[in-house]
């Protein structure tokens, strides 16, 4: 919980307390290039751990399939972020890099495996912790749906949102599975 809590304030603190960067139109990942490097790449390797950690701990006390299953998702999101900590991204306008090419591959991995391992372990606890990881997921991918279809320019801010969601729900998986145990 202490990991995935971690990058989560990172980015907080970093949208709300620095200048040079727009929180609504820039992507988070940007803070790990230039003056915020260490703040940020560090709170990628910790949340990477806290996921990887979250995995283990699920795939070692959950009974469900359905949340086993759900908990194995996340060991490839946290491999993705652990992996964004060394490959940062490259910079909206700059030259690709080999890098930024890693570091965006780590970030589709992550955003794609981190939700479907949600709602697989939502499953698994069942009922009304389901239906509130459903609507929480789909609340943040229609932030990132309306931005893209409605040419909006806030990819920062449906990033952002999305990444509360997904680690909100983390950190409520990994209270539950701690109650459980």
């Amino acid at each position: 919980m202490a990991g995935i809590g971690y990058l989560g304030l990172v980015i907080l603190l970093l949208s709300l307390f620095t200048t040079g960067y727009s929180p609504i139109t820039q992507v988070a990942s940007d803070y790990g290039v230039g003056t915020y490097a260490i703040e940020m790449n560090a709170g990628f390797l910790v949340a990477g751990v806290g996921t990887i950690s979250l995995a283990a701990v699920g795939l070692l006390s959950m009974v469900r399939r359905s949340a086993r299953a759900g908990s194995a998702l996340f060991f490839p999101a946290g491999v993705a972020l652990v992996l964004n900590a060394f490959y940062v991204t490259d910079i909206e306008g700059a030259v690709s890099t080999v890098h930024g090419t890693i570091h965006g591959i780590g970030g589709v991995v992550f955003f794609l495996t981190a939700p479907v391992a949600l709602l697989l372990v939502g499953y698994g606890f069942g009922g009304r912790r389901f239906a509130l990881t459903v609507l929480a997921i789909a609340l943040g991918v229609s932030s990132l749906v309306l931005d893209s279809v409605m040419a909006l320019d806030v990819s920062g801010l449906a990033e952002r949102m999305m990444i509360l969601v997904l680690f909100s729900c983390m950190i409520l998986t990994a209270l539950s599975i701690l109650r459980e145990a």
